[in-house]
């Protein structure tokens, strides 16, 4: 017992040491700004294409979760962005800049876990960026799976059995394996950050080990925290009727904040986990030293 507490306090104390709560910040507004580009390349792709019919099933699905206001504003940019004659460069426009800010807060990332760890990073800056990169492709499908299953899942199969051909029963299905799928993608994800972005040396087993109480921390807080703001998507009428249309935005930026210093604290847990392992090995190696020379 008291050395769970002990390793408790260990994890509390660092987390404070290493400023996590200032660096997810930083990290959930790179997100928060990067998402203004993400939409204005969207909409400039789909302009450009001359496929204005794909965002209409997107509007109706959009009306039922988001407020008027917000609607009223998206189809105004739409519709500007769709007579807009350099839509291409828009288009690359915004998904360059979406890039770099999502790759900005993947190296906050990176630089946490090394905090965390207590590493100095050695790989070179373009590695880096080509990590970062990688993660945010990988983090983009499995977070964009996971909310939609977890935050809108029921508002999703409402207007599948409605507008298509999506029956009840797969409907009532969905509900309860989009928790299983969402978690496993989110273990995957979760465990890759640990496993790859801190630079870490030592034995492959001892990284492989150290990456997966932290990953079960993650993913299991990051849905926990997916349930709760389910229900808060569920009752936005009512929380319209009282914060306005800035309501939705400002729980985006403590959802992402949440979602940021899970991450971090996931990474010192492990670390936690890694340098036990390290001194046991240690341990066994002098010890095994020891009985050579013995028998010697």
């Amino acid at each position: 017992m008291k050395i769970r507490f002990k390793t408790l306090r260990n994890i509390i104390n660092s987390v404070v040491e290493n400023d996590f709560f200032g660096m997810a910040a930083e990290m959930g507004f790179m997100l928060v700004i990067g998402i203004f580009p993400f939409m204005l390349f969207l909409t400039a792709l789909f302009g450009w294409l001359g496929k204005h019919s794909f965002m209409n099933p997107l509007i109706v699905f959009l009306q039922q979760v988001m407020p008027g206001d917000v609607i009223n504003l998206i189809e105004t940019v739409l519709n500007e962005v769709w007579f807009f004659t350099k839509g291409g460069l828009v288009a690359i426009f915004g998904f360059c800049i979406t890039v770099i800010l999502s790759t900005n807060a993947l190296a906050i990332v990176l630089k946490g876990l090394n905090r965390a760890y207590k590493v100095e990073e050695t790989r070179s800056f373009l590695y880096t960026r080509l990590l970062s990169l990688v993660m945010v492709f990988v983090n983009a499908l499995v977070l964009f799976l996971s909310i939609n299953l977890i935050v809108f899942g029921k508002v999703i199969i409402k207007f599948l059995i409605t507008y298509t051909g999506f029956t009840v029963h797969s409907g009532n299905m969905m509900l309860l394996i989009r928790w299983p799928i969402a978690f496993v993608a989110l273990y995957i994800m979760a465990y890759l950050h640990y496993y790859i972005l801190p630079d870490l040396g030592g034995k492959e087993k001892i990284r492989r080990r150290s990456a997966l109480p932290g990953t079960l921390f993650f993913s299991i807080s990051w849905l926990l925290g997916s349930w709760g703001f389910s229900v808060y998507i569920n009752n936005l009428h009512t929380y319209n009727f009282v914060y306005g249309t800035i309501g939705g935005f400002a729980v985006l930026m403590v959802w992402l904040y949440y979602t940021s210093i899970l991450i971090l604290i996931g990474g010192e847990i492990n670390s936690q986990l890694y340098d036990k392992l390290e001194r046991c090995e240690e341990i066994k190696a002098k010890r095994n030293k020891a009985k050579n020379d013995n028998t010697l």
